[in-house]
């Protein structure tokens, strides 16, 4: 891919200890500000395309909601 990097599958985007962060965009609308928040093993800032040694894979929902 020209002038584009792959993302690693393990970054803190698909991670389960990862919490994005939204902004509100109108009455019912919300956008992702692709910042957020690391739960594990304390509290602290994350952007989704950064990778952690904490990384654990997103459980599939069994329901597919």
């Amino acid at each position: 891919m020209k002038g584009y990097q792959a993302l690693p599958e393990e970054r803190c985007g698909n991670c389960k200890h990862y919490r994005e962060h939204y902004r509100r965009a109108g009455k019912s609308r919300y956008v992702s500000l692709h910042l957020g928040h690391c739960v594990h093993p304390r509290l602290k800032n994350r952007r989704a395309e950064e990778c952690c040694p904490h990384f654990s894979p997103k459980e599939e929902n069994p329901r597919g909601q």
